[in-house]
């Protein structure tokens, strides 16, 4: 955390139920929108792309494999904005 101070990065943590929130509800809500976003992201990545079991033998395999499935990931949120459908539905893509 304290590194992050130095470096000039607020970290933002969602407030509990007995907290008072500090931000405008207009704000909150543009967050609570991107971490959702990048949430889905993560978990899509997890489920669909196996990212947590990407075996390799070297570093270069690693990145190498590890690039592939994010670039997929990208290229199938593309391929959706660009039918206008909603961006993060890629499981009747492929799956």
């Amino acid at each position: 955390a304290e590194q992050c101070i130095n470096h000039g990065i607020a970290i933002e943590t969602p407030v509990r139920k007995n907290m008072r929130d500090k931000l405008p509800k207009n704000i909150r809500n543009f967050w609570n929108d991107k971490r959702r976003i990048i949430e889905s992201t993560i978990g899509q990545l997890a489920e669909k792309f196996n990212i947590e079991r990407t075996f390799a033998r070297t570093m270069l395999s690693f990145t190498n494999r590890l690039s592939r499935k994010i670039l997929s990931h990208k290229l199938a949120t593309l391929f959706n904005k660009e039918q206008g459908r909603p961006i993060l539905s890629i499981a009747d893509l492929a799956f």
